[in-house]
């Protein structure tokens, strides 16, 4: 009685392995119903399970500690320990074969999770971090950036190809597309607990801008290996039609909010700062001494006041560590440079106080004019000069 199990397992192992071999050469190739039975497969490989959450929270906690330490390793250790990226090609794939439930179930259950690491990293990197301080390497993620886009779409393409081609969600291709999610979602939250909105509005706008198109590149890359709508359905069709819009609206609108945040950026930098210096030069009024040499001979004293002219202080970054600190275009203003422990500072102007803090306008070495708290500064105290 038992000699007859072996053989119908055997039988479908070679049925499924030819099956595969089928769909590898090409997905158009298959009937309907093994067509169905593939995808099905498929979709049972990237649904995500419960662990996907609990992995995301503690990829929070490390992202949100490395971010407000400045420490990339701990970064890249929350990357690592999050999971695999496999819902992503799963939106890709439900988009393609025009699946709204197996879409919103994709969806909803990565909403959930990447609110999990938000607020993980929020907590973690952003609570109780003083008001205009912030991390420079979540700054580094508020931005676009031509070289994580391209990782991004490289990573966004394996990802779909390995999947379709060998049933395995590809750890290396995962890890490329997560780095490129998760970080700037994880310096949003930071952004947000931190009350930095420059911050936490780019950050989120850059994954939103990732998330939509590591789905478009994993959308194509199934369509370019012969994944169609399952047209069986009758509303597979009009549903994958749907899908593919939304995805591309949701990319253009993303691309022009962008656009549209990065144009204010450079109009900061023509600061009326330095007029102001100037007319502060021209109260030293030596005209008026004049007609006081006028009257006897101690034209000396007069030419010695005449001829202090003050320069401004000279200050020194101190603190800060390898990461170095913020230089804004404003007292918590956005973001304009980082400034590294020893640099050499010309002050411009200040003090001005914001709550708490103090701010001093200073001048970097080439040029570089912004605004630095007084705690990273050694020196701020005027010391004019007498000229000879």
């Amino acid at each position: 009685m038992t000699s007859h199990n072996p053989e119908p397992s055997a039988a479908s192992d070679r049925l499924m392995r030819a099956r595969q071999r089928r769909a590898n050469r090409m997905l158009t190739q298959l009937r309907a119903d093994e067509r169905e039975v593939f995808l099905e497969d498929l979709a049972r490989l990237v649904m995500p399970g419960f662990d996907l959450y609990l992995r995301l929270l503690l990829a929070g906690v490390l992202i949100g500690v490395g971010f407000r330490l400045d420490q990339r390793a701990l970064l890249a250790a929350g990357v690592l320990v999050a999971p695999l990226m496999a819902p992503v090609v799963g939106l890709a794939l439900a988009s393609v074969s025009g699946s709204a439930r197996f879409f919103l179930r994709e969806l909803g259950s990565l909403a959930v999770g990447f609110a999990l690491l938000a607020i993980a990293a929020g907590l973690s990197g952003g609570l109780g971090f003083p008001a205009g301080e912030s991390s420079i390497l979540a700054a580094g993620h508020v931005k676009l950036n031509l070289i994580d886009f391209a990782l991004l779409i490289g990573g966004s393409i394996v990802l779909a190809l390995v999947l379709a081609r060998r049933s395995q969600v590809s750890a290396l291709a995962s890890v490329a597309v997560g780095y490129e999610l998760l970080l700037p979602l994880g310096a949003a939250g930071i952004g947000f607990l931190s009350a930095d909105p420059d911050m936490w509005r780019g950050a989120l706008l850059t994954f939103g801008l990732h998330l939509t198109w590591a789905i478009l590149a994993g959308m194509g890359t199934l369509v370019v290996l012969g994944f169609r709508p399952l047209v069986g359905g009758g509303r597979s069709l009009p549903v994958a039609v749907v899908l593919i819009g939304v995805m591309g609206l949701l990319s253009a609108i993303g691309l022009g909010a962008s656009v549209i945040a990065a144009a204010p950026t450079p109009t900061p930098t023509p600061t009326a700062t330095p007029t102001a210096t100037a007319t502060g030069t021209s109260t030293i009024t030596p005209t008026a001494t004049r007609t006081a040499t006028a009257t006897r001979t101690p034209t000396p004293t007069a030419t010695e006041t005449g001829t202090a002219t003050p320069l401004p202080p000279r200050a020194i970054v101190f603190g800060g560590g390898d990461a170095g600190v913020i230089l804004r275009d404003a007292p918590n203003g956005n973001l304009v440079a980082g400034v590294f422990h020893g640099m050499d500072l010309e002050v411009i102007g200040g003090p001005q106080s914001e709550g708490e803090q103090v701010w001093w306008q200073v001048r970097t070495a080439d040029g570089q004019e912004g605004w630095l708290l007084g705690t990273y500064m050694a020196t701020v105290t005027p010391t004019p000069t007498p000229a000879n």
